[in-house]
């Protein structure tokens, strides 16, 4: 079946009509930060805005990776073997906390949400060069989705390098402060266009199926 891009965009925008309830998971960290900087702003005074910034950056991500954590293993483990499984999920997670840890720039933390673009991005990317859909599988492993893991994959290389390069837009344009706002809503933002567009290739290759 024939669409035209007009057709795609009323496609992709009509589904974001009737969202679903959104899961703590998406909220609470953007809460942590946008509570946790004003407090440490005033705690530490004026002279260490800096690292008041990266404080409560760092509660917060550690919270979104809290939360995010089992997710994370149990994708791996479709990949990886129990052990090796664990292992990665620790880096992964401990390290962007360990490098923000000592960090008292904003832009450590502004960057470290452009480093995981990049590398959820790359991830991806590589599975699609070799003509794989394991990272896929992992985030999709029920069987109604098999004959939409290809689509899938291309479309999470879309979605990452268009969210590195919105997250890069906004860091040069903003300040530091409103930037905060900007990651507190970034994974509801994210969370709604992740939807659409997956809805958007289920019904894309319906229709070529059609």
């Amino acid at each position: 079946m024939h669409r035209s891009p007009l057709d795609l965009v009323r496609l992709f925008l009509s589904l974001f009509q009737d969202l679903p309830p959104l899961s703590r998971a998406l909220y609470l960290p953007g809460a942590v930060l946008l509570i946790g900087y004003p407090v440490l702003s005033v705690l530490l005074g004026p002279d260490h805005h800096g690292q008041a910034f990266a404080t409560a950056f760092l509660a917060a991500l550690a919270v979104k990776i809290g939360m995010g954590f089992e997710g994370m293993v149990k994708r791996m483990l479709t990949r990886y073997s129990p052990t090796q499984a664990v292992v990665f999920a620790l880096l992964f997670a401990g390290l962007p906390l360990a490098v923000l840890a000592l960090a008292d720039d904003p832009l450590w933390c502004q960057r470290m949400q452009s480093l995981f673009y990049v590398v959820i991005a790359g991830v991806f990317l590589q599975d699609l060069l070799n003509g794989r859909t394991a990272t896929a599988a992992s985030f999709w492993p029920h069987e109604e989705m098999r004959a939409h893991l290809p689509n899938l994959t291309r479309m999470m290389v879309v979605y990452n390098f268009t969210f590195l390069l919105l997250n890069e837009t906004m860091i040069r344009i903003v300040e530091p402060s409103q930037w905060l706002l900007f990651w507190a809503v970034l994974p509801i933002i994210g969370h709604m266009v992740l939807r659409a567009m997956v809805l958007t290739v289920i019904n894309l290759d319906a229709g070529h199926e059609a």
